[in-house]
């Protein structure tokens, strides 16, 4: 008997800190070691967790299968009775009913664990299951309202590590519905909590986006006072992502300042960047775009 062996609990606990981290390949390794050890030890509710979550660090990896095949696997261990493992089974299940375009089943399944968590006082899964609600609702209007609700109870029950998720995601509402001024407002709040919680992309893309809220409220000055320097931090990260974002919003604060010439160069330097970033097969409306807007500019 080796006396380093750890419990499934522990593992458990080690394989949600690694995702939390984005690693989601070593996360995975975690996971299935935490269900291996929940085996040996009849624990059935963190069996169906670290399944759970096998099946959703496959689906973060683009392995919709085996997202399927582990996420069956854990259902046909879950059981309502268990509050800890059924939330996370169903968190994964709704998001694997997402990424297939299933929305309206997604949607009963979030719904479902909303209130599911709520009952069994789990809030920060309530949250989760809020915010999923708001990304698969059909019209603006259900998004806000899950939104708000999900702030509101981050709020009620102290669980601000969500907070710059939630304000972040209603910042994207608006702004897909062209309503500028609450989407700035909304990105200015969730960069704050994500400069309390968040790692370094996610706060050089909360400051990327207060950058390009002003540049569509054409307030191009306090625009390029943002972006320059968000342009800065990415090259240092090499982020060609960002890069190419965040050279594409000043190239149009710069041509609606009447500054042509330097619009345009920054707008071929987003295509280059967009390029490096795989965007010509990966995202290939926003490749599309970027070229036409070049020629427009000309």
């Amino acid at each position: 008997m080796t006396l380093d062996r750890q419990s499934a609990d522990a593992l458990l606990e080690t394989g949600d800190t690694t995702f939390q981290q984005k690693d989601y390949a070593a996360a995975f390794m975690q996971y299935e070691k935490a269900a291996g050890a929940a085996r040996e030890e009849f624990n059935r509710p963190v069996e169906v967790e670290a399944l759970s979550q096998m099946a959703r660090m496959r689906l973060l990896m683009n392995k919709m299968d085996d997202a399927k095949q582990y996420l069956a696997e854990a259902a046909s261990r879950a059981n309502d009775s268990d509050s800890m493992g059924w939330s996370r089974y169903l968190g994964v299940k709704g998001r694997v009913e997402w990424r297939t375009g299933d929305l309206k089943t997604a949607r009963q399944t979030f719904e479902t664990m909303f209130d599911y968590c709520s009952l069994h006082d789990l809030w920060s899964r309530a949250v989760d299951a809020a915010h999923m609600v708001a990304i698969v609702a059909e019209t603006p209007e259900d998004q806000i309202e899950w939104s708000r609700k999900g702030i509101a109870i981050a709020e009620a029950r102290e669980t601000e590590n969500w907070f710059g998720p939630l304000w972040n995601n209603l910042a994207g509402i608006y702004y897909d519905m062209k309503r500028y001024d609450s989407a700035l407002e909304c990105y200015r709040t969730a960069r704050e909590y994500h400069w309390r919680f968040s790692d370094e992309r996610a706060k050089l893309v909360a400051d990327y986006h207060v950058g390009m809220a002003y540049r569509f409220l054409g307030n191009y000055k306090q625009a390029g006072s943002w972006l320059r320097p968000v342009l800065a931090w990415a090259e240092r990260l090499q982020d060609h992502d960002i890069i190419g974002q965040a050279c594409e919003d000043l190239g149009e604060a710069a041509i609606g300042l009447g500054r042509k010439d330097e619009g345009l160069a920054y707008l071929k330097r987003a295509r280059d960047e967009y390029k490096l970033a795989g965007y010509d097969t990966s995202a290939p409306e926003i490749w599309e775009n970027i070229s036409k807007r070049i020629e427009q500019a000309r």
